[in-house]
C-alpha cells in the first residue's frame, strides 16, 4: 500500500519555516529559495533572504536564478523527444551530425563517441574545452567550440570511465540542431518551456532577463567583501549550463517528470524518463550514478534522481523521489553554498517522519505547543523548538538534516521534556525544563539539562 507523505510533508514545512532564516544566516547564504512537490502538485513554496543584498530585496518563489547544470536535463529530455520523433537514435554517432567534431589520440578516436555516450558522461571527452569562461564569463560560441577541439578533447577511451563534461553537452546542442531543424534556445523553448507553461524560464542569459534575476554573489573570503558577479551569457555551453528559472517553473517541469501521474507525459512517454533515470554509470562519489542527464543516488534507501548546478555566484539543486513523487528544490544566489545539504535534509526530515512516525504525530496532542516554540541562546549555541503535534523537536541551526541531528522533546510533566538526543555525550535522557515570567504567552528561557538559555525574541 503506498505511503501518505501529506502528514510528514505538513511537518517538514514547519520545521524549514523554522530552521532556514536562520541557517543562511550562519552558512552566510545572501538568499534561498524552496520548492516541495508531492504527487505533481507543488505543495510547498517560500523565499529566504536577500536577492540583493544592497537593496534589501527579498527572495521569492518567483525570484529567478541561474540553473546551470541542472540544464543538461532539459537537454537530455529534448534528446527523448527527438529520439521518440524517430529523428534520432541514441547510438548514433556524434559525428553523424558534426562532421567538424574530430579528434584523435593515440588510445583513443572520438568517431566512436555516441550520443548516449555524450549523455552519460562516458564518452571520455574533456570537461571545458579549453577556455577559460568560468573564470572569465566569456564563454565561447559555435566558432570558438570548434575551435577547441584537437588531440586532448577525448582524455580517455569511449566506455571505459565516468567523466563529466560541460563540453560534451556544447556539442550535444548542436546535435539537437541538426536534428530537429531549430536552434537549441529555438527548440527547448518551444517544445519544454513554452510546453509547460514556464513563463520566467530561458536557455540562456539575455539582457531583459535580468529583472527577473537574483543578484549572483561570491563565495565568504577572509578580509574581502562579497562580490556580486555579472550576468553572461554562455553561448555554445547553454545545453549544459545555461538556463535560468525559479521555484514555481521547476515544479511544473518535475512534475512533468513524475513516474506516477498519468496525465504526467506532457514532455516525453514514461518508457523515455525511465531510461533517462536508469543507472548507466558511477560517478565515484560515494553511492551515485549517472543516468542520460540525471544524478541517480539514495536517501534513506529511497532512490533520489535530479542534478545540482554552479555557476558564478549560484548554487542549485532539484531531486525527485521517484517511487514516492516527491520533489524538493533549493536554489541559492552564492557559488558556495550548503544547497544540496539542504536539498538532502530536507527529504531526511520528510522520511524520518515516516520512518519513525511513532515518535511524532501520534498520540496525544501537546496544548498550546507554540509556547515552547522559538530559537534559545547560551555562551554554547543556539537551539531551535518546534512542536510536532505530540512532541516537540529541538535543533541546532547549523544542521544539514534538523530533525535527524536534533534532539526529541517528549512531554513528561507540566512545561518538562525529556530529551532524546542523537549523541550519547549529549544530555540524554535528562529534563528540558521551559520557565515563564509572570504573565508572560511564551517561554522566556529554557534548561536543556543543566545548561540555561535565552529564549530570543521574534
Amino acid at each position: 500500500m503506498k505511503t501518505d507523505y501529506t502528514k510528514a510533508i505538513k511537518y517538514a514545512t514547519k520545521i524549514l519555516d523554522a530552521w532556514l532564516p536562520w541557517k543562511i544566516q550562519y552558512d552566510r547564504i545572501p538568499g534561498l529559495a524552496v520548492g516541495i512537490v508531492y504527487n505533481g502538485k507543488l505543495v510547498y513554496q517560500k523565499g529566504f533572504g536577500y536577492a540583493d543584498i544592497e537593496s534589501k530585496t527579498a527572495i521569492t518563489p518567483k525570484t529567478c536564478f541561474r540553473i546551470a547544470s541542472i540544464s543538461k536535463t532539459f537537454t537530455a529530455v529534448a534528446f527523448m523527444q527527438l529520439v521518440e520523433q524517430e529523428k534520432i537514435n541514441l547510438d548514433d554517432k556524434v559525428e553523424k551530425y558534426l562532421p567538424w567534431f574530430k579528434a584523435q589520440t593515440k588510445d583513443s578516436d572520438s568517431s566512436n563517441i555516441t550520443i548516449r555516450q555524450v549523455l552519460s558522461h562516458t564518452g571520455g571527452v574533456f570537461r571545458d574545452g579549453n577556455t577559460p569562461h568560468w573564470e572569465n564569463d566569456k564563454f565561447p560560441d559555435l566558432a570558438g567550440l570548434k575551435k577547441s577541439i584537437s588531440n586532448k578533447s577525448v582524455v580517455f577511451e569511449n566506455l571505459t570511465k565516468f567523466k563529466y563534461s560541460n563540453f560534451g553537452f556544447a556539442l550535444l546542442g548542436e546535435v539537437v540542431k541538426k536534428a530537429s531543424g531549430l536552434d537549441y534556445d529555438e527548440y527547448v523553448t518551444k517544445h519544454i518551456i513554452k510546453k509547460l507553461g514556464m513563463d520566467r524560464t530561458a536557455s540562456d542569459f539575455k539582457k531583459d532577463h535580468e529583472e527577473w534575476l537574483a543578484k549572483g554573489y561570491s563565495r565568504p573570503i577572509p578580509n574581502k567583501e562579497r562580490e556580486a558577479f555579472p550576468h553572461s551569457e554562455t553561448k555554445a555551453y547553454a545545453p549544459a549550463t545555461g538556463f535560468l528559472s525559479n521555484i514555481s517553473d521547476l515544479a511544473k517541469y518535475l512534475a512533468a517528470m513524475s513516474l506516477k501521474q498519468k496525465d504526467a507525459n506532457a514532455l516525453v512517454d514514461k518508457e523515455s524518463k525511465k531510461e533517462m533515470m536508469r543507472e548507466y554509470w558511477a560517478t565515484g562519489e560515494e553511492n551515485e550514478s549517472y543516468g542520460l542527464g540525471f544524478d541517480i543516488y539514495k536517501i534513506e534507501k529511497r532512490k533520489i534522481v535530479g542534478h545540482g548546478g554552479g555557476f558564478a555566484g549560484f548554487i542549485t539543486q532539484i531531486s525527485l523521489d521517484v517511487e514516492n513523487d516527491i520533489a524538493v528544490i533549493t536554489l541559492t544566489n552564492t557559488n558556495d553554498s550548503s544547497c544540496g545539504s539542504i536539498n538532502t535534509g530536507i527529504f531526511e526530515t520528510i522520511y524520518k517522519f515516516i520512518d519513525e512516525k511513532s515518535k511524532y504525530g501520534e498520540g496525544k496532542k501537546i496544548p498550546s505547543q507554540e509556547k515552547f516554540e522559538g530559537a534559545y541562546r547560551s555562551r554554547w549555541g543556539d537551539t531551535i523548538v518546534v512542536g510536532i503535534d505530540t512532541n516537540l523537536v529541538a535543533f541546532g541551526p547549523k544542521a544539514n538534516s534538523p530533525v535527524k541531528e536534533g534532539s526529541l522533546l517528549k512531554l513528561k510533566a507540566k512545561n518538562k521534556f525529556l530529551m532524546e538526543t542523537k549523541s550519547n555525550f549529549d544530555s540524554t535522557g535528562e529534563f528540558a525544563t521551559f520557565i515563564f515570567e509572570r504573565g508572560a504567552k511564551q517561554a522566556t528561557k529554557a534548561l536543556f539539562g543543566a545548561t540555561p538559555s535565552e529564549r530570543l525574541k521574534d
